[in-house]
């Protein structure tokens, strides 16, 4: 779990959970290969019969499938962004496999007013290690409803 410091800044800095160094690595290089937009790469990144489901409801079965879907997000809302992938948490499931919560902050995107701005879009994924090597079972990346104005609670 990640843990929250107050130093001398008025904003809390948090210190990211410790994370498996191969998993670590993992992720560090699935992030860079999203921002090449290399489908063939990211697609990689998956099981042989993984899943991604994409925020805009799109389902890729096994790495054809995946690529097709972060082809289809790189065509839509992904050119010339810049991602930042965080790993917020991380839960060990038996030996190998691992639970993922990752912030995902997409710079440069085109927000839905029609400005450019930061994404903040938030992505599950659950990874499995074979050896040294881990891999995605699936991945769920999902954006947040805002919350209701606070007169509208009952």
């Amino acid at each position: 779990m990640a843990s929250v410091s107050t130093q001398s800044s008025s904003i809390p800095q948090v210190t990211p959970p410790a994370t498996e160094p191969s998993l670590a690595d993992a992720c560090a290089r699935f992030n860079a290969a999203f921002n090449r937009a290399d489908v063939k790469e990211v697609a990689a990144f998956w099981e042989s019969d993984g899943t991604l489901i994409s925020p805009t409801g799109s389902r890729g079965n096994g790495r054809s499938g995946v690529e097709m879907v972060y082809a289809e997000d790189v065509n839509q809302f992904l050119r010339g962004t810049t991602s930042t992938f965080t790993i917020e948490s991380v839960r060990s499931i038996g030996r190998d496999l691992a639970l993922l919560d990752m912030d995902h902050a997409i710079q440069g995107a085109r927000l839905p007013d029609g400005t450019i701005g930061t994404m903040k879009l938030h992505t599950v994924i659950l990874a499995h290690r074979q050896g040294t090597e881990w891999h995605w079972l699936d991945a769920r990346p999902y954006g947040f409803l805002p919350a209701p104005p606070a007169s509208s609670m009952h």
